[in-house]
């Protein structure tokens, strides 16, 4: 078992996990558009990819557009009318469609380095002429080999200068504290006002329709960087590969809350990164030593789901002991 592998998959499931955070937990607005978002950040970056647009901007990007569905989301559940769940399975099934046109196919790969020596023989073997039997005259040095198309490549792939745990890592970083400090400030608690008190935001001449929809464009723009990050690091995006992405990050807000939320540290924006990686360890245990029980891959969905009742379950009867021991005082 690959410790560091495990552990890489976990902090870019973060990513996704800090989307929900935001959504489920800071706007308080349920939203499964990310299980498309996501898929769409992979789509969007890798296609980006083929036209040499550098990966940093390939992943922003992916992202951005990502945050944009979000955004639509949003409008549908402000100007409509329509429960944010509703709207958010609307434009996730919208984006199915999307994906696969994006990709022009159900997946696409991160693009492979091809050297110039190659790509001339392969010029020089498809001619007409060899196809013909007639010998060509121009030889592999004549052929032009400054005219390739630009590829931008993996920052994952073999030989590219990157330590794949420090770069995840770096994201992750970046991505957390950036949070934090958006959080911290007017409009940051603004917006955490709107998820405590959605009526009395009003009171104080702030806009909820607008809460809403920065709150849902940065739940989804985080699902969409951790989809580009995912595509990047697997050397693929699919358009299945975001399928549950909502339940399992709920899993890992939810395990990270667990353990770490007792201690209300930085918004408990900690609590999805460290339950991301636990997430990610404890389905690594399952899938390598739960053969012994009868464990299936195809279980692991029912198993977080139930998790995810039963810890949702305990907590109520808490709440409910904690308000009859409030009344009966």
């Amino acid at each position: 078992m690959d410790l560091i592998g495990i552990i890489e998959q976990g902090l870019i499931a973060s990513l996704a996990a800090i989307g929900v955070f935001i959504s489920f937990r800071v706007i308080d607005l349920p939203d499964l558009t990310p299980d498309g978002s996501y898929v769409l950040g992979g789509a969007v970056s890798i296609s980006l990819m083929y036209v040499g647009v550098p990966w940093i901007l390939c992943l922003v990007f992916g992202g951005l557009l990502a945050g944009f569905f979000g955004v639509l989301t949003a409008i549908i559940h402000n100007k409509l009318g329509v429960n944010s769940l509703l709207a958010s399975i609307l434009i996730m099934t919208m984006l199915y469609s999307i994906n696969i046109r994006v990709m022009n196919g159900p997946n696409i790969s991160v693009p492979k380095e091809t050297a110039p020596m190659e790509e001339a023989r392969y010029t020089e073997k498809t001619k007409l002429d060899d196809l013909l039997g007639i010998k060509s005259s121009t030889s592999i040095s004549e052929v032009d080999t400054t005219k390739q198309t630009k590829k931008t490549l993996s920052p994952f792939r073999e030989k590219s200068g990157y330590n794949s745990t420090i770069l995840i890592s770096l994201i992750v970083l970046i991505s957390v504290f950036s949070t934090i400090i958006f959080l911290r400030t007017e409009f940051g608690i603004a917006l955490r006002g709107y998820g405590g008190n959605k009526e009395g935001i009003k009171n104080l001449g702030i806009n909820p329709e607008l809460m809403s929809i920065v709150g849902l464009f940065l739940g989804n723009f985080y699902a969409g960087l951790a989809g580009s990050l995912f595509s990047m690091y697997g050397g693929f995006a699919d358009v299945n590969m975001g399928q549950g992405i909502v339940v399992t990050s709920l899993a890992a807000v939810i395990l990270g809350e667990i353990i770490f939320g007792r201690f209300h540290l930085f918004y408990n924006m900690m609590c999805p990164v460290i339950g991301a990686v636990v997430y990610q360890i404890l389905l690594a245990l399952a899938m390598r030593y739960g053969y012994t029980i009868g464990f299936q891959s195809s279980d692991m969905k029912l198993v977080t789901s139930l998790f995810i009742i039963i810890v949702i379950g305990l907590r109520r009867v808490e709440v409910r002991k904690w308000l009859n021991l409030k009344t009966s005082e």
